[in-house]
């Protein structure tokens, strides 16, 4: 097998990834990925989207064994791909990760639990299996690094794709030809533009991305091929999508070194945008330190960073999938309400005509990393400065380099469980938090992956 080109050298990589050389801290980072993502997902379920793309998938599959969450049916492995991972992004509440600025478990987690469930796969061997999925992708967005997002390429999709592929390889035990070949077949298809923002089709694409790295490797085992230089070729991935610029060290490092460790996992606090969340830490932090109220704010300048700009592009939301991309709607909710949760993202709420005149005073500012936080080691791509003015002549001012949830300022066990609790409670369905939560804590004791949601 010829190492030269990068397909077979993420396949090398992907064979040193075994439930024996995986650290105890990757599992349980992995693990809580995995409790976010179910939790998150059920939630998700109940939306309008969710739900229609869930009625079109069971016109377009056929029944099978795996489980579709928040629904008592079941489809088969390509149509549980879609719906779970349609579900698992719609509410914009799944988690991140800086090495392409990807949602990886939405996309990963849907094909591996499919594949698992439909090969009756223990649960150690999915959480592997999504290890090693998430494992490839974050590898392949080093190597192009996070300038195909600034593009404008929605990276969940186009990379979230290699991640399933590579899942589904590992739970089939494809050799290493096939694996190569699904791997191909995976990421020469494209994804979508970040123009998704704010529609129903940038969690369409996020189920779509787990469905077709199930059926890229499905198609390798019966002996399938796809362009093994798809990232070497002329007109392959590397030169469309970044003007041959791919860094391959990172790419001999699936394996040894975990990404999900570095740049690491960020858990959302917040259902919106993840590019608001350290405004919002910035702002309640204020306004609870100072006892600040919507009557007494005369501005809020909210200073950010170029990325945090081009996704929060809402600043007059009419619906809840704008106001997830609203900074202005996200500041106002945290000003007026103390929280922002699943249910202040209801009609009520984003056509509140209060939350409008609040938001009303909320300014962005769009700058480079302040000189003093240039050797700050705790800065994520998405810091935010804060400054409140008060109609009495103050003015509070704080930074935050990450908000709590980050990799940086992991969310707290307690919290993840709250948050678990809390999407369940929101999809108004009778399964047991702390039992199913308890469950997924110890994926790895599962005997058969068919039983993780009896």
């Amino acid at each position: 097998m010829s190492t030269n080109n990068v397909i077979n050298r993420i396949t090398l990589g992907l064979e040193k990834i075994t439930a024996e050389s995986i650290s105890a801290e990757v599992f349980n980072i992995a693990k809580s990925c995995i409790i976010d993502t179910c939790g998150v997902a059920i939630a998700g379920s109940t939306t309008r989207s969710a739900r229609n793309i869930h009625s079109v998938v069971k016109e377009s599959f056929r029944d099978g064994n795996c489980t579709v969450l928040g629904n008592t049916n079941t489809l088969n492995v390509f149509g549980a791909a879609v719906a779970n991972g349609a579900s698992a992004h719609a509410l914009d509440f799944d988690d991140n990760c800086y090495a392409g600025i990807v949602h990886g478990s939405a996309v990963v987690l849907p094909s591996v639990l499919a594949v698992a469930q439909e090969n009756s796969s223990s649960g150690n061997e999915l959480l592997s299996s999504f290890i090693a999925g998430l494992e490839a992708q974050f590898a392949v967005a080093k190597a192009l690094s996070n300038n195909i997002y600034d593009r404008g390429w929605w990276t969940t999709s186009i990379l979230g794709v290699i991640g399933s592929a590579a899942g589904a390889c590992k739970l089939l035990n494809l050799n290493r030809e096939a694996t190569s070949n699904a791997l191909a077949l995976a990421i020469v298809g494209g994804g979508a533009t970040r123009s998704v923002r704010g529609t129903d089709a940038k969690h369409y694409y996020c189920g779509l991305a787990a469905e077709r790295g199930i059926t890229a490797a499905k198609l390798a085992l019966n002996g399938a091929t796809g362009p093994l230089n798809v990232f070497e070729d002329l007109n392959g991935i590397t030169k469309v999508l970044n003007g041959d610029k791919f860094e391959r060290k990172y790419i001999d490092m699936i394996g040894k070194e975990y990404c999900i460790l570095k740049p690491g996992m960020d858990i959302k606090k917040y259902p919106v945008c993840y590019a608001s969340h350290a405004a919002i830490d910035g702002v309640k932090e204020l306004i609870d330190l100072n006892n600040i109220n919507s009557f007494n704010i005369k501005k809020i300048i909210c200073t950010v960073p170029p990325v945090v700009a081009s996704n929060l592009t809402f600043p007059n939301p009419v619906n809840r999938t704008e106001a997830q991309f609203s900074l202005e709607y996200a500041i106002a909710t945290i000003i007026e309400h103390g929280s922002l949760d699943l249910t202040h993202l209801e009609d009520k709420f984003v056509k509140s005509s209060r939350l409008k005149r609040v938001s009303e005073l909320v300014y962005m500012n769009v700058s480079n990393l302040p000189k003093e936080e240039i050797d700050n080691k705790f800065i994520c791509p998405e810091w935010a400065e804060i400054e409140i003015m008060t109609n009495d002549g103050m003015c509070y001012k704080t930074f935050v380099g990450a908000p709590v949830g980050s990799a940086n300022r992991p969310l707290p066990e307690k919290l993840l469980y709250k948050k678990f609790s809390e999407c369940l409670t929101y999809a108004k369905n009778d399964i047991n938090p702390k039992k199913l939560y308890e469950r997924l804590l110890n994926i790895d004791q599962v005997e058969n992956s068919s039983t993780l949601f009896d």
